[in-house]
């Protein structure tokens, strides 16, 4: 009889740990920084920015105003003489000319039988915008850009050194220059409504020719402010970022359900502290034992049937995110290993350890460690 109950005690427990494992997606806010391509230490995080116009645009744009709008995050903005020193210069801004434009709408029969035939007319005029951004700062040229350099220099001497005719020059790429330039040289344009009456599309044009090009102004200042920081935070600024990031969470009226459903929540109210610009070290330290939690799921489900599988890569999975979170890519690549050789969902161990081989790689190209970096004031 001892032998009995305690075979179907034995039978009990294993269905019990064999039977169907629903997971959830629950997802949780973070913040962090897009980290920099060129590293720059703390207390030099200093620049300064002036912006030129050129006659046709110090009508219609305030150099004071856009010059506002110039920003590198995390940086301290001075008066001049900064680490990074910019210049935003928007030399011109033409029509380049207006062109009717005629397009032909036919409408067919099943047979091929062109029944109706409207033709639609507009009109297209372009504007030629010149303009530039001399940033003088550490900079470090790109493979591209000493291939380059080096292949000018060479075809410059060759024409007088006979022994530079098959030269081959190995270009430093680590060397840091003192900055680049961006071009916002480029064509605008713009087009009409379409009207059935062919000389519409020209009156309406020259009735609001002043009024179009000032949009076009406009927007080609807008466009090269954009395309400048964008530039500029890419290189050098730590840009803040909100992301939802998701655990897996098992779904089960169970204690195992109930003590994923409070870890969650835990996981939820403690990534809500963290800041982009503030360290996380209290937050590492709270969520150890959340991490401790999902790694002891690894051997309380030892088993090799599906559920136990699924339970064990939501721990793997889990626990990698938070890794990542926590700016410990390394740590992240173990337990998405472990997650590949679980043999349950392999892609997304594979999707974690190309998302912590990134910001390895921003560690590396950054020269820091975190993605929470506080703002020089």
């Amino acid at each position: 009889m001892k032998k009995i109950i305690t075979f179907i005690l034995f039978m009990s427990i294993f269905s019990s740990k064999a039977q169907k494992v629903d997971l959830d997606r629950f997802y949780f806010n973070v913040s962090y920084q897009i980290l920099p391509k060129e590293p720059v230490s703390f207390e030099k995080r200093t620049f300064s920015s002036r912006v030129r116009l050129g006659g046709a645009l110090q009508s219609y744009i305030d150099p004071i105003s856009l010059n506002d709008k110039i920003n590198i995050f995390g940086w301290k903005k001075v008066e001049e003489n900064g680490t990074v020193d910019i210049e935003l210069n928007l030399e011109d801004f033409v029509e380049s000319g207006a062109s009717p434009q005629t397009r032909v709408d036919e409408k067919k029969d099943k047979d091929g039988r062109v029944t109706s035939r409207t033709e639609y007319y507009s009109v297209t005029s372009t504007y030629a915008a010149r303009g530039y951004a001399k940033i003088k700062g550490p900079h470090t040229p790109t493979e591209t850009d000493a291939k380059v350099q080096a292949e000018k220099t060479i075809q410059a001497a060759a024409p007088t050194n006979r022994f530079l005719k098959n030269a081959i020059v190995k270009k430093d790429t680590t060397a840091v220059t003192d900055g680049y330039n961006i071009s916002f040289n480029g064509t605008l344009e713009y087009k009409s409504k379409e009207y059935t009456d062919p000389s519409a599309p020209m009156k309406e044009f020259r009735l609001n020719r002043g009024a179009i090009r000032d949009q076009k102004l406009r927007e080609f200042a807008d466009n090269s402010l954009n395309s400048f920081n964008s530039n500029i935070n890419y290189t050098y600024g730590f840009k803040p970022k909100n992301d939802n990031e998701i655990l897996w969470i098992l779904d089960a009226k169970s204690d195992e359900g109930n003590a994923q459903i409070e870890a969650i929540q835990a996981v939820k109210a403690l990534f809500a502290t963290m800041k982009a610009d503030e360290p996380i070290d209290d937050l590492k330290s709270n969520m150890q034992p959340l991490i401790e939690y999902f790694d002891s799921l690894k051997t309380k489900y030892p088993e090799d049937n599906k559920p136990s599988r699924k339970l064990r890569y939501s721990a793997y999975y889990n626990l990698a995110v938070i890794y990542i979170m926590l700016d410990q890519p390394e740590k992240a690549i173990a337990e998405s290993e472990k997650l590949i050789a679980n043999d349950y969902d392999k892609s997304d161990g594979k999707g974690l350890i190309e998302k912590a081989n990134k910001l390895i790689a921003s560690f590396k190209a950054s020269k820091l460690n975190t993605t929470h970096n506080p703002a020089l004031k």
